[in-house]
């Protein structure tokens, strides 16, 4: 669990005590206790359905998506709402994360007034946007 989010925001897990690990980004934290007696993970119980995280650009995006893939964590979704284009996650508990895309990819999509896309597309797009200005692929 602390690999996957450490991945998520690029940064190293810190641990304060034995039943605490923290995850600071520069837009979020993440706090993860540990217990001897907590029961398995189950979003409804603990209020948790979905994160969602808006990030700077397409660069930010790539390295997001590699660092993830490195851990075989790949978007199961993406979706346009408006604008907005997201790919989502699961975190290792099952919860839905989301990565907002910092602006609208118009051409990923045969139909543009689809509100599911193909994720592999929107990562092809991401990876040739990318690519142009770095020289690397997802």
């Amino acid at each position: 669990m602390a690999a996957w989010w450490a991945a998520l925001l690029d940064v190293e897990p810190q641990s304060p005590n034995a039943r605490t690990t923290t995850i600071t980004g520069s837009s979020l934290r993440v706090v993860i206790e540990h217990s001897q007696i907590a029961l398995d993970y189950h979003p409804e119980a603990s209020g948790v359905t979905a994160i969602n995280l808006a990030l700077g650009d397409l660069q930010e995006v790539h390295r997001t998506v590699n660092r993830l893939a490195q851990l075989g964590s790949h978007p199961d979704r993406a979706t346009r709402h408006g604008e907005v284009t997201a790919l989502w996650f699961r975190d290792p508990n099952g919860a839905d994360v989301a990565l907002y895309l910092p602006a609208a990819i118009a051409d990923h999509a045969a139909d543009v007034l689809s509100e599911e896309l193909n994720p592999k597309t929107v990562l092809a797009h991401v990876s040739r946007t990318t690519r142009q200005t770095s020289g690397t692929s997802i």
